[in-house]
């Protein structure tokens, strides 16, 4: 009786869930009169190319990055527990710290080389710069989990019949290869429906032409159907996600690791890719101290920003907290029912670039008039929310699966009181809800292309407000803007570490 109640819960949590998802789709189909356009041009064939060179580019580079870092960490003697994972304050980095990062380095070489000028403003190069450094923290976390998982004892017994390079290319390599691939998918899938770090260079991609589709015709719906040939492309790297994700369910390996000792070429690359996560947040930081005017204008300018910090804020914290509450249920229905058909309908919203959903927001809520909500954050926390549900379901479901299955059968076994049981399961849980809560949080706080389309009048967020200070050639303010940013996440991180380490009783080792 209590599995089929629990079942008819999981059921429900999912339907609402699938209802919070299709309610844009559903308002732009009642909205829609008449017909609605779909084409495709070779013009948008060339743009699906562009948006393939770009995802694969950046997935690539990513991948290959945090294999090489995840291996110099793995065998670091420094790096241990916690400190291992230093690499996530990096997450939260907004796309324009490493737009800016970029320009100001095309300005040095161009002392030496006059000509780099004209790659600072568009082009590929930018963009695959830009979301490299994004989402290689990404890929480094999947790799450096799968490592964790390596037998140490198989480790040791291959180096004794070989070198140490050769164990990383024979067993090391093999045994990461699904985590590598599920962080592929993944990177691919949010490079190709990434919207604002192309148009921040010109460059011209699929998803940034479907934005551009409705901006021209005001049609929500046609803007939707428009996404159908992305989506198919999009189908092998969200494929390759769900494929894969069991294999989180490892548990780490609780042995002494044994560390591997690379050498010549294989040990250099590793020592590069752990500078580049070092730089790619220590240069933008120095770089915008020294261009931003000293530390009078970076307090002056805090009073321009204030207000768009403080809506930056709570968009966030709203759209994390909607996004835990819409993903508990479904997250715990797709680690009982985990298949690529059930996943691929969970997660298919993925496949619609995040702008789309807000313009089929926009069109639902004009429709029903709810003003009070329209002239508010919560707008803007809704549409993130659309976008970032699924991934925190993702998330959820592998803390639920990184989490040993006997605490939670035991904890029902030796239940002497009511919800006693359900207290143990959510200690153990509660440490996937926090971090599940900062990652939708800050990815909304990196978000601009959903703010600039639902931002209520006198709501901007500061990722807009940068933006458009980035177009009128502000440098010195959006450098004093970037430093009083990096200082602000770097304190919340700091403030989620304590709670994160309260809530569990963490000791630090």
């Amino acid at each position: 009786m209590k599995e089929k109640n629990t079942s008819k819960i999981q059921l429900a949590g999912v339907m609402i869930y699938f209802a919070f998802i299709t309610l844009p789709l559903l308002g732009c189909v009642i909205q829609q009169t008449g017909e609605f356009e779909f084409s495709i041009s070779e013009r948008q064939i060339a743009l699906i190319g562009n948006s393939l060179k770009l995802g694969i580019s950046v997935t690539l580079i990513a991948v290959a990055m945090g294999f090489f870092c995840a291996l110099f960490i793995n065998n670091s003697t420094f790096f241990t527990g916690w400190k291992k994972y230093y690499f996530v304050l990096l997450m939260p980095i907004p796309f324009y710290i490493y737009a800016l990062s970029w320009m100001y380095m095309i300005k040095l070489m161009a002392i030496i080389w006059p000509d780099i000028r004209g790659y600072s403003v568009s082009g590929i190069g930018a963009c695959i710069f830009v979301e490299s450094l994004a989402y290689f923290p990404l890929a480094l976390l999947f790799i450096l989990i799968g490592m964790e998982n390596i037998n140490a004892d198989e480790l040791r017994m291959a180096s004794i019949y070989g070198d140490d390079n050769k164990v990383v290319r024979r067993i090391v390599l093999k045994s990461i290869l699904p985590y590598c691939t599920a962080a592929s998918g993944l990177i691919c899938t949010l490079s190709m429906t990434e919207f604002s770090v192309p148009s921040m260079f010109q460059y011209h991609t699929y998803a940034l032409d479907i934005f551009s589709v409705y901006s021209r015709t005001g049609n929500a719906l046609t803007a939707y159907v428009q996404c159908l040939p992305l989506a198919v492309f999009l189908i092998v790297p969200v494929a390759w996600l769900v494929k894969n994700i069991k294999q989180f369910e490892n548990k780490t390996n609780m042995k002494d690791k044994y560390r591997l000792k690379t050498s010549g070429i294989l040990k250099g690359l590793s020592v590069i890719a752990f500078l580049v996560s070092i730089l790619q947040i220590a240069v933008p930081v120095l770089v915008f101290i020294f261009t931003a005017g000293g530390i009078k204008s970076v307090i002056a300018e805090y009073g321009l920003i204030m207000e768009e910090l403080n809506t930056s804020f709570w968009t966030s914290f709203w759209t994390a907290f909607l996004c835990l509450f819409i993903a508990m249920i479904p997250a715990f229905f797709l680690r009982n029912h985990l298949n690529k058909i059930t996943a691929g309908l969970i997660l298919y919203t993925m496949a619609i670039p995040g702008t789309i959903q807000a313009m089929g927001l926009l069109k639902i809520v004009n429709m029903a008039r709810w003003t009070s909500i329209e002239n508010s954050i919560f707008l803007m926390a809704w549409g993130c929310a659309l976008k970032f549900a699924p991934f925190m379901i993702l998330w959820l479901c592998v803390a639920r699966m990184r989490v040993n299955q006997k605490e939670f059968e035991m904890a029902e076994i030796f239940e002497t009181k009511k919800f006693e049981s359900l207290k143990v399961k959510l200690h153990l849980l509660i440490p996937g809800y926090i971090a599940g809560f900062a990652l939708v949080f800050f990815m909304t706080f990196a978000e601009e292309g959903i703010p600039l389309i639902l931002m209520a009048p006198g709501k901007e967020v500061i990722t807009v407000k940068i933006y458009n200070y980035l177009h009128y050639g502000a440098s010195e303010m959006v450098s004093a803007f970037s430093v009083i940013i990096l200082s602000f996440i770097l304190g919340i991180e700091v403030l989620l570490v304590f709670l994160w380490k309260w809530m569990k009783g963490f000791k630090m080792r």
